[in-house]
């Protein structure tokens, strides 16, 4: 046999999704014999890994603070929730396309055609303070994160392989959530020293290194995959019931982006490099939970459980303590609310990613993958209306912690096999 004969790989292809084994089921899937032994443990972990962390913190060096630049440059709360709505917005149009193209195409090529997108993006908002201009760049920007968000998904996932997916899931995760501090920490150092064109100018140029450690990304080659097989995939019930679950959870997000910064800054005094100093923390603690519930994960499906368990119970620690912040008065308070927070949010991202790769074939998971990103941007932008629509920056969090506790008795009643 030669290295660029068809193999058979082992995946099911039933229309009826289940959590099993993928070694049960079988897909013709067009990929050369010697690709996968040639994608080593750094390509196939390491470096997703890292550059899925230095994107998410070159995001967020910005966007943890554009809520407040954008108060401060005189634009309305309700102007304030749109555009910060458009990311969702724009990855709802996109990120199903997106994740087909992932599947069709290597996922590597369109990380780095985001990246070029990006710096359009930052470039522009940098350089205006027009309201209309603002919100274009921000379509932008939303095109190049949708983009990045599916395909790397969509390549880690596809050579994720079948041992230890919670562990190797909680890394991906993990190091996502300390970009997600690292960035609000150094942007709040930036701009207390400097501005909020300091911050922009760090994201701009940071996207240099971050291509050139794309370039070491594996290279998988694409395959056609029937529209068909999508539609049987999400027409099953448990997927269904999944989607709808991971909706409610996903509101808070929303919220988060529109009111969390503000709320520390506006309603409890708390400086702009404190806020960074506490998204560092809570980050923090996510990431090394992150991994530590990737094992949990590992040790309930190897004794034959399911996740639903875990899935329900980060939920309700997340929902709670998003309640709880309502009663915070200060950084401390603040702080301790959103480190109890962190373990329901690890927990709950974790599992949820889990079921993901248990519930799809790898061959397809760029489409089935965006339809669930989908969903939770479709919750964010949600989540953000309802920031932007609710009197002040605190009651939206007990809202949305509210309405992701309703994910528990729907899970209870219809008893999704996860």
């Amino acid at each position: 046999m030669t290295a660029n004969c068809k193999i058979l790989l082992v995946f099911r292809t039933d229309s009826a999704p289940k959590f099993s084994s993928v070694s049960q089921n079988l897909l013709y899937f067009n990929l050369p014999l010697n690709v996968m032994h040639d994608i080593g443990f750094i390509r196939r972990f390491v470096i997703p890994c890292s550059v899925q962390m230095l994107q998410v913190m070159l995001l967020w060096v910005m966007l943890a603070y554009l809520t407040i630049y954008w108060i401060d440059l005189g634009f309305s709360h309700f102007q304030v929730g749109i555009l910060i709505s458009v990311f969702p917005v724009t990855a709802l149009a996109l990120m199903i396309p997106a994740g087909i193209i992932a599947d069709r195409i290597s996922p590597k090529k369109i990380v780095l055609a985001s990246m070029f997108i990006s710096a359009i993006s930052i470039s522009g908002l940098m350089n205006t303070t027009d309201f209309w201009l603002t919100l274009i760049f921000l379509i932008i920007g939303g095109i190049s994160n949708a983009l990045f968000n599916n395909a790397l998904s969509s390549l880690y996932y596809k050579t994720l392989g079948d041992g230890l997916r919670g562990i190797k899931l909680g890394l991906l995760t993990g190091t996502s959530i300390f970009g997600y501090g690292l960035g609000p920490l150094i942007g709040g150092q930036l701009i207390a020293r400097f501005d909020m064109h300091a911050a922009f100018l760090f994201s701009l140029v940071g996207l240099v290194p971050l291509f050139i450690l794309s370039l070491s990304l594996a290279d998988l080659p694409g395959t056609r995959v029937p529209l068909s097989m999508y539609r049987a995939d999400l027409s099953n019930r448990t997927v269904l019931i999944f989607v709808v679950l991971v909706f409610l959870v996903s509101l808070h997000m929303g919220v988060e982006q529109t009111c969390f910064s503000l709320y520390l800054n506006k309603d409890l005094n708390i400086s702009q490099d404190d806020v960074g100093l506490l998204y560092f923390l809570q980050a923090l603690a996510m990431s090394v939970l992150a991994v530590f519930n990737g094992f949990i994960g590992d040790r309930a499906t190897a004794r034959g459980r399911g996740l639903a368990a875990l899935f329900y119970s980060g939920i309700a620690v997340s929902g709670l303590t998003n309640i709880a912040l309502f009663f915070a008065t200060g950084f401390s308070s603040a702080l301790g609310v959103r480190l109890f927070h962190a373990i329901g949010d690890s927990m709950t991202l974790v599992t949820r990613s889990m079921i993901i790769s248990h519930l799809f074939v790898a061959s397809r998971i760029g489409g089935n993958l965006g339809t669930v990103t989908t969903t939770i941007n479709l919750a964010m932008l949600a989540g953000a209306l309802l920031g932007g629509i609710i009197p002040g920056y605190s009651l939206a969090f007990v809202v949305a912690g509210a309405l992701a506790l309703l994910v528990i008795p729907i899970g209870l009643i219809t008893r999704p096999k996860f």
